[in-house]
């Protein structure tokens, strides 16, 4: 059944949000972009059901202590908190501890950023690290946009993410953050190879409109539907934007398809029930 009178009532949810304790985000490009109370009016306008929240440090003043308060205390039940994690100046002990002390926070996961955690793929605590999570029932979100300035840019690629996903435990569980960015089809085979591996399109889906990546990322709603999930990276991208973009690509496939991609594989992925988020 080809779902393009449908896709609008298919409810969404972000893999990828980052409201700020200030309503900023990386000045001074968003300034007041990121207040939540902004955020979960325009996803409950664009019939987002639900999403992960994301602390990123040294921005919107991200206290790990403050943001969960935040969090927990405006999400209207909508959303999941994600904390920052580096694996920097860190060893096995420490990173044990630190991710045990997170879970007992309440946080639902952590984000990986090599660039703003300055680490490198190839580091072998990042393995050990996602290993740790995974024990400890923490969701695990790594960002694959590797472009920058910094050294670490020759380093950190996506032929690294492979070689570094060899070395992961084969039952933990990893979200790729933007799916390799404009590398998305090889995103996409590192994900086949990789089966607790997810494809995660934010950011990628709206910033490339119009760029050949559409029909990659229409081949993905096709194709490649059970390993796919979606977001905005928001304040990158509005829920608006996502919402127009998801139903653009799910038009042209089946309405089981597009659910898959707009929820179901990330509640399943992520071990989150769909009680009272989707309708």
């Amino acid at each position: 059944m080809n779902c393009e009178k449908m896709s609008h009532i298919i409810p969404i949810f972000d893999s990828l949000t980052h409201p700020t304790l200030d309503g900023n985000w990386i000045l001074p490009k968003y300034p007041g972009c990121a207040y939540i109370a902004d955020m979960l009016d325009g996803m409950k306008k664009s019939n987002i059901c639900g999403a992960f929240a994301v602390g990123m440090n040294g921005i919107g003043k991200y206290d790990e202590d403050e943001y969960l308060s935040l969090i927990r205390k405006c999400g209207r039940g909508m959303l999941f908190p994600i904390a920052f994690f580096t694996i920097l100046h860190e060893n096995e002990k420490s990173i044990r501890q630190r991710l045990a002390e997170i879970k007992a926070k309440g946080y639902s996961g952590i984000k990986l950023h090599s660039r703003i955690g300055d680490f490198l793929l190839s580091d072998p605590l990042l393995p050990y690290a996602i290993d740790v999570a995974n024990e400890l029932g923490l969701i695990v979100m790594l960002c694959t946009y590797f472009y920058s300035n910094c050294q670490s840019y020759a380093d950190n690629n996506i032929e690294k993410l492979g070689d570094m996903l060899v070395r992961v435990n084969p039952a933990s569980k990893v979200i790729l953050l933007h799916g390799g960015s404009v590398r998305l089809l090889e995103g996409m085979e590192i994900v086949r190879a990789f089966p607790n591996t997810l494809l995660d399109l934010s950011m990628t889906i709206c910033k490339y409109d119009g760029s050949s990546l559409d029909m990659d990322i229409q081949y993905m709603f096709r194709k490649f539907d059970r390993r796919v999930c979606v977001g905005t990276d928001y304040p990158e991208a509005s829920h608006e934007q996502l919402r127009e973009r998801f139903n653009l690509f799910a038009a042209n496939t089946t309405i089981e398809k597009a659910e898959n991609i707009a929820y179901k594989n990330i509640l399943s992925f992520a071990g989150i029930s769909a009680n009272g988020l989707i309708q």
